[in-house]
């Protein structure tokens, strides 16, 4: 049963991915063809890809952690550091693309102090691993 639901999670997870790729370059070739359309919106006409990119990101990240709280042979505390390294780099690509939306003219630790905490989390993990 595991393995199914294992095989089952990674075809959703390829799903989102190729639904974001796919929408996301047709609205590209939209706005090629079409630029005079999103010349009237304020927002740049990227931003619905952005928007897409983060829900697609949460949801790959929800996935991950239920594959993590699956897997039988890995003790609670690992499982713990796994799942909050997953969710801490999920918030630092929020915080980069969130640092990158502004230009830069927001503070970089939005980014910087999710992408600290991943690195101490997959650390406690890898380590414990090894162990």
């Amino acid at each position: 049963m595991d393995k199914k639901i294992q095989r089952i999670l990674n075809i959703i997870m390829s799903c989102f991915v190729g639904v974001f790729i796919g929408s996301g370059l047709y609205r590209y070739w939209h706005f090629q063809k079409y630029p005079e359309l999103y010349f009237i919106q304020s927002a740049p006409w990227y931003t619905s890809i952005i928007v897409q990119g983060l829900l697609t990101l949460i949801l790959l990240a929800i996935c991950m952690i239920i594959k993590v709280i699956f897997m039988e042979k890995i003790e609670m505390m690992k499982k713990i550091a796994l799942i909050l390294g997953i969710v801490f780099l999920t918030l630092t690509f929020i915080g980069g693309f969130y640092v990158i939306d502004n230009h830069g003219e927001v503070n970089a630790g939005y980014a910087a102090i999710p992408g600290l905490w991943t690195m101490i989390c997959f650390g406690y993990y890898k380590n414990k691993k090894q162990g």
